[in-house]
């Protein structure tokens, strides 16, 4: 159902106006459609539709809580509606039809192969090219390209950790400067760079130098002379190795956890930021399970509550010192970690 509305244009219809009272008939007319039949007419995924009433389609998006249904039996726009109308969330819809469907039949073959063993009790996510081998026989748009659009989608939310986080806690002191120091270090998994970028840009008061670290299959992508301007250098580094830059402020991963170099690599006062989903230790919402189904049916991963964070930080030498929650209705969050 979900994809039916994105491939219709009615989240993003509802939301064009948020503020008003949705007819049928009146939503009918903006998407092109028959009030009373959703006819299919274009689009590459419409092909498995037929015809179908329109009310029970808006009935039950209004059941999975996606739009709201009023007393006078109209339709109007909730905060995951104006979601599902960014181009983001559409590309998420379409690649759970194509991946999550193929993936979640597997799974019980996964996970014989991989003999029940969860990534985590290795004590990291598995986000090697391995981690895809039960998805390479599906189409392209289908296997890793999709999974990468979810976790851009993700990155596109309005709100960010460095809403939620004091920023203090990473400004560099005097002594710092005299010693070269460097302020920021983002690791792993980046499209862009866009942590680095979006941290000094938006926060100029944060200063230091900035190091990117990237593997170099996709180093390729960024160029050097404009993350110079921001002050960033841009590093080959295989995140699962030892730590090239040690000392540093801060050292924040997204959509990438490992244990094995970050002791040794932090100073007394160095903060590692983990910027991932905290699950509730109970009553957790669909928006925050299926997540944890995509790792596990991909990657042979899981996402965690903040007593299973808890256990893996105090198990990689850290202590955790805070967790930030900036998106409550999917648990994300910032997780501050510093050298026990």
């Amino acid at each position: 159902m979900l994809l039916l509305g994105v491939e219709l244009g009615l989240f993003k219809a509802i939301d064009e106006d948020a503020e008003r009272h949705w007819t049928v008939a009146e939503l009918a007319d903006v998407v092109g459609t028959d009030a009373t039949l959703l006819c299919m007419r274009a689009g590459p995924y419409l092909d498995v539709y037929t015809e179908m009433d329109s009310d029970r389609v808006l009935r039950y998006l209004f059941t999975i809580g996606v739009v709201r249904e009023n007393p006078d039996s109209t339709y109007s726009a909730i905060p995951a509606t104006r979601w599902l109308a960014m181009d983001a969330a559409e590309n998420d819809v379409k690649r759970n039809h194509a991946m999550n469907r193929a993936t979640f039949q597997l799974m019980p073959d996964i996970l014989q192969r991989q003999q029940t063993q969860m990534a985590a009790d290795r004590g990291s996510i598995e986000t090697s090219s391995s981690g895809f081998s039960h998805v390479q026989d599906l189409p392209d748009d289908a296997a890793t390209s999709g999974f990468v659009a979810m976790m851009r989608a993700r990155g596109e939310r309005p709100r960010s950790w460095m809403d939620v986080l004091p920023l203090e806690l990473l400004r560099l002191s005097g002594r710092d400067f005299g010693t070269g120091r460097i302020n920021f270090v983002q690791i792993g998994y980046s499209p862009t760079g866009e942590q680095c970028r979006a941290l000094r840009f938006g926060f100029p008061g944060v200063l230091g130098d900035m190091s990117l670290q990237v593997k170099e299959a996709v180093v390729g992508r960024f160029d050097r002379t404009e993350l110079a301007g921001y002050g960033v250098e841009l590093r080959v580094h295989d995140p699962d190795l030892e730590q090239p830059a040690l000392g540093a402020k801060a050292y924040y991963m997204k959509n990438f956890f490992t244990t094995s170099w970050m002791r040794s690599a932090c100073a007394p006062d160095s903060l590692v930021l983990i910027d991932e989903m905290v699950l509730p230790t109970a009553d957790s919402e669909p928006e925050q399970a299926q997540p944890g189904l995509r790792m596990l049916s991909y990657l042979t991963a899981m996402e965690r509550t903040r007593l299973q964070w808890e256990t893996l930080i105090t198990r990689a030498g850290l202590q955790l010192q805070r967790i930030d929650t900036y998106d409550t209705e999917l648990g994300d969050s910032v997780i501050v970690a510093a050298k026990a």
